[in-house]
């Protein structure tokens, strides 16, 4: 049994905190969804439950890959962190309308990027990958 690495360990507390804030998004728009419906949005209200539900359930199987080391959530946490990275943007530049965001873009894309890379970085070392189980790649199949 390979000892979880201290770094992956920081990992499923990042995801653990993204998750709780999905679920959070999830359970403020189920509770308001009324209010929500009056107000001039440039998306439905369910498209908040489902996003919130959606990121939230997708969270919890990561945790739960992470915790436990299992190979396949080495791959799924490359796929989870670039898709909600692009899913972030997306929302950001295409639904939210304010000025106000203009403001914060240099800062969140900067944002974005380190934990984007902080993830992919966290996942590639060696320990983490020898805890994932996956076999590392070699340099070159060439011999000369």
């Amino acid at each position: 049994m390979v000892r979880r690495p201290f770094l992956v360990t920081l990992l499923v507390v990042l995801v653990l905190l993204f998750t709780i804030v999905s679920w959070f998004g999830f359970f403020e728009a189920l509770q308001h969804r009324q209010f929500l419906q009056q107000l001039p949005l440039t998306v439905s209200p369910l498209y908040l439950l489902l996003r919130g539900a959606f990121w939230g359930l997708v969270g919890l199987a990561l945790i739960w890959g992470l915790w436990f080391g299992h190979s396949w959530a080495w791959f799924a946490g490359q796929i989870v962190v670039l898709a909600y990275a692009l899913f972030y943007w997306l929302d950001r530049l295409f639904l939210a309308i304010s000025d106000a965001l203009a403001t914060r873009l240099t800062f969140e894309a900067g944002l974005t990027i380190g934990l984007v890379i902080f993830c992919f970085s966290v996942l590639w070392l060696p320990a983490s990958r020898r805890y994932f189980g996956v076999k590392p790649r070699p340099l070159s199949s060439k011999t000369e």
